[in-house]
């Protein structure tokens, strides 16, 4: 399914309070909802990855408190009806460019060891998404070096 049609399926975006819905931009829906299932990849979200999740997005898409939550209920909406990674990693791939891409993988990782542990799953799903964001094995794993060493987790 392509992002355009899933986008289709969100048309209405997402109702909070009495407010009429908001319309989610399909590049900032796309990479929450791919930074979601990271989060969600161990089977829970800790409030640590929600941390990153949300200061992630923020800085990236130049969003305030209400904005970046609105986004992150729209996207837990596509990620819990039917994640598509291929479609969602598609459309960023071209939508993006490369620094942005790594950028997102590099949350993907601090996420993934937000709460202290990497489990293989968590692995398996970044290396992954990585490779569909069209990153090259070895840029992927420079963006986990890197990380490691910001959270000092890094052996050398």
């Amino acid at each position: 399914m392509s992002l355009a049609k899933l986008m289709q399926r969100f048309k209405g975006g997402v109702c909070t309070d009495d407010r009429p819905p908001q319309q989610q931009d399909p590049l900032r829906l796309a990479t929450a909802a791919v930074l979601l299932d990271i989060g969600y990849a161990d089977g829970t979200l800790s409030s640590e990855e929600d941390e990153d999740l949300l200061s992630y997005l923020k800085r990236a898409f130049a969003l305030d408190d209400t904005m970046v939550q609105e986004l992150v209920k729209a996207a837990d909406e596509i990620r819990t009806r039917s994640i598509d990674h291929y479609a969602l990693t598609n459309f960023i791939r071209t939508s993006a460019p490369l620094s942005d891409r790594i950028e997102i993988v590099k949350t993907m990782w601090r996420i993934a060891y937000a709460d202290g542990r990497l489990t293989d799953y968590e692995n398996y799903l970044v290396r992954k998404l990585a490779d569909l964001l069209g990153l090259e094995h070895h840029v992927m794993i420079d963006a986990k070096v890197s990380v490691l060493r910001e959270l000092g987790l890094a052996t050398s």
